[in-house]
């Protein structure tokens, strides 16, 4: 049989080819677009818990990708938390998603942001952080060829960079949070507080009188990955990742099944050999589905191929842009381009075992 489905794929090499590369860009899409949300959401989560606070004060409404939602958070939170028995250090930040370098910035007070163990180390220019100046991290500055002393547009206002501090930060660039206040017209409004407890406070007593007081808004545990994951409300992210999924299973469930469908029809006589010669429904079953199976796993693999190649051109072009592909993401976006193929052939198969071996041999 292995002789016959081979030569069955080689006699048709245009619609095979073209039914390979359908089944691996289905792999493409769901490798590339969930690599991209899960690298950039992991990435988050890691540099923010490098900041070293214990735990996130938010809206209601927001999540842990900062910038979705409204500053909704007064500044005065930050007395009232200061009251609070145990906190340490406050760190109240404004986020603002620039679209143009697919990124936040943060508006921050330096003095209230140097309390914590993720502080800006600068390391190139000065740390200075007051009206029109920006902080960007070594990667970004290394990515756009900046230095200190440049001029950089931040939300479509040009500030001059002062310093350059260790790739790893919460973000890529900072800026005086009065200033950006002054650009969103969010007086006394922030996005967030980052609390530190004092040293020898339990965080879970803390934690519990931090939901008490603040009840109605949400707070992150900002040093476990997984509180922060599991707060990352993002809009539509489920539906997102879902319709992918979906697209890229439709993609190859439908060039299968006009493939195989097509192709039965093509071989309609060859089938008829068969079955005269003793050929049982499920031999004829089975070789549709082995067809489409082996077709299916050389789109895997192509789209596999392209995937890390597309990875690669993506961290070269895009050095702050996160690309997560790790072996159960491969895993299962594989998964899913067999089993959306091996679903295309199945009504092929059925259709083939079906045929009249009489009439199938007077098919011309």
């Amino acid at each position: 049989m292995d002789h016959l489905i081979t030569a069955n794929l080689r006699s048709r090499p245009t619609r095979t080819v073209i039914s390979i590369i359908a089944v691996a860009i289905g792999v493409v899409l769901i490798l590339v677009i969930k690599g991209i949300t899960a690298g950039t959401l992991n990435d988050t989560v890691n540099r923010t818990t490098g900041v070293g606070a214990d735990f996130i004060l938010q809206p209601s409404d927001s999540g842990m990708i900062f910038a979705f939602g409204s500053p909704a958070l007064s500044i005065k939170f930050a007395d009232k938390l200061h009251e609070i028995e145990g906190v340490g250090a406050v760190a109240p930040v404004l986020a603002k998603f620039s679209m143009s370098d697919f990124g936040l910035v943060f508006g921050i007070d330096l003095a209230t942001f140097d309390q914590f163990p993720g502080k800006l180390e600068v390391v190139k220019g000065k740390r200075s952080l007051s009206g029109r100046e920006v902080i960007v991290d070594e990667l970004y500055a290394r990515n756009h060829n900046i230095e200190p002393g440049m001029q950089l547009d931040v939300a479509g206002h040009m500030f001059t960079v002062t310093g350059i501090c260790r790739q790893g930060s919460v973000v890529r660039e900072f800026v005086p949070l009065d200033t950006l206040q002054e650009i969103m017209e969010t007086r006394d409004k922030v996005s967030m507080m980052f609390i530190k407890a004092a040293p020898g406070k339990d965080l879970k007593d803390l934690e519990e009188e931090l939901r008490t007081v603040f009840a109605g808004y949400h707070i992150i545990t900002a040093n476990d990955a997984a509180a922060l994951l599991e707060g990352a409300k993002i809009p539509m992210l489920k539906e997102f990742s879902f319709t992918v999924v979906v697209v890229s299973m439709l993609i190859s469930f439908m060039v299968i099944l006009l493939a195989m469908y097509t192709t039965i029809f093509e071989r309609t006589r060859e089938i008829g050999i068969l079955k005269s010669l003793g050929a049982s429904k499920t031999f004829v079953v089975t070789m549709v589905l082995r067809e489409s199976v082996v077709i299916c796993a050389l789109g895997v693999l192509l789209g596999t191929f392209v995937s890390q190649i597309i990875r690669k051109i993506i961290n070269f072009s895009f050095p702050t842009l996160q690309v997560e592909m790790d072996l159960p993401q491969i895993g299962v976006a594989c998964m899913l381009g067999l089993i959306a193929g091996v679903l295309g052939a199945l009504y092929p198969a059925y259709k083939a075992a079906q045929m009249d071996p009489v009439k199938a041999l007077t098919y011309e």
